[in-house]
């Protein structure tokens, strides 16, 4: 059964997903990490915006107070060649092989370079095909789905907030509904990549269990995208 870390865009927990203990021990890792600057977190997101932290926003895919919030499609078609092909999705990518390399997930692809390629590359492939399918979709359903700073009060307001954005995306009207585009990257890229992998990652089961983990570590990316720039602020002082 594969494990990925991905650090792209994404969404919802499924229920039926048993996620093993190890991503769970990842989870409280990121959200211990917060709670020394719980204070700074408790406030509104930060009005004022320094050009570093205007290149953060592009580079995670978050839309700065600064920034027009109406997506354009020239803007939505970067922001796809980023997310499948941009430095943080092979970063992520990466790291996501190292995982599944010490934990010998798949054990079927053994270990040495060769199997890291193999884990690798499949990572890649994945992410390519979700981002791709996400794109595509949200451009038939109009959806937005950037993240944007939810300017609410209180460390777990904000947490929760950032952790629903990943199956929520904004519409052109404002609204903010279900991401039906978002979803069905994760799912459909999924069960695709499920094709050409060992046979312990066949059957809706497992399918659902990838697609799980995929929206578990995009909500704990977006808890991130929440709460950086109050960081970065922080230590800047």
């Amino acid at each position: 059964m594969r494990r990925r870390l991905k650090i792209a865009g994404v969404h919802q927990v499924m229920g039926s997903c048993l996620l093993p203990s190890r991503w769970m021990r990842l989870i409280f890792l990121l959200l211990s990490l917060a709670l020394p600057v719980a204070p700074v977190f408790a406030q509104g997101p930060l009005a004022a915006v320094t050009e570093r932290e205007t290149t953060i926003d592009k580079m995670f895919g978050m839309v700065a107070p600064s920034e027009p919030s109406q997506l354009t499609e020239a803007k939505r078609f970067h922001l796809y060649l980023l997310s499948a092909g941009g430095p943080i999705p092979i970063l992520g990518e990466a790291i996501g092989a190292g995982v599944s390399q010490w934990e010998n997930s798949p054990k079927e692809w053994g270990q040495g370079w060769s199997a890291y390629g193999q884990r690798f590359g499949s990572n890649l492939a994945y992410n390519g095909i979700r981002q791709t399918i996400t794109y595509g979709t949200s451009v038939v359903f109009h959806e937005d789905n950037r993240y944007f700073a939810s300017r609410k009060h209180g460390f777990w307001a904000r947490t929760g907030y950032a952790a629903l954005s990943t199956v929520v995306a904004q519409h052109p009207d404002g609204r903010r509904a279900f991401s039906v585009s978002s979803v069905t990257g994760v799912v459909s890229a999924s069960a695709i990549s499920s094709t050409w992998g060992p046979s312990s990652w066949e059957g809706a089961e497992n399918i659902a269990r990838n697609a799980g983990i995929s929206f578990l570590t995009t909500a704990g990316f977006n808890i991130v995208r929440e709460f950086l720039p109050d960081v970065l602020h922080h230590r800047r002082k």
